[in-house]
């Protein structure tokens, strides 16, 4: 997302929960398939979930600290100047911006965005393991 220019639109923590979605359901059938002999139960599934959200989220972080670090040497600037374009409608003070360049660090969006994907993809596995319990 960030190659293609879109990563600090609002709409692209979407993208990232549909894909997310996506990789609990694939990820859960596969559990169920291969490992459970096609039957799972609701407390399964949600292991399963939960397991496959803090897995995705430590990659993603993971992936953040490095891609950050060395291929997108950029991304901090960038990521203050969509900040402060999104703040500004709301009439931020001057001394705010001055600090944002001191909050945007690697480590803190690392941190922030393995909180955000094992939180958020739990909630979802609440959801998902609804449909994906399977009895014979």
């Amino acid at each position: 997302m960030y190659l293609a220019g879109v990563y600090f639109a609002p709409w692209s923590m979407g993208v990232s929960l549909l894909v997310l979605v996506s990789c609990i359901v694939i990820g859960t059938r596969w559990y169920t398939t291969h490992c459970l002999n096609g039957e799972i139960t609701y407390v399964q599934a949600l292991g399963a979930g939960i397991v496959i959200s803090v897995s995705t989220g430590l990659v993603y972080a993971i992936y953040n600290l490095i891609s950050i670090s060395w291929f997108y040497p950029n991304f901090l600037d960038n990521m203050v100047r969509a900040r402060i374009a999104q703040t500004s409608a709301h009439q931020q003070s001057a001394e705010s911006f001055a600090t944002l360049p001191s909050q945007i660090t690697a480590p803190k969006i690392a941190i922030t965005n393995f909180i955000r994907l094992s939180i958020m993809g739990s909630i979802l596995s609440l959801v998902t393991a609804l449909f994906l319990k399977r009895k014979r």
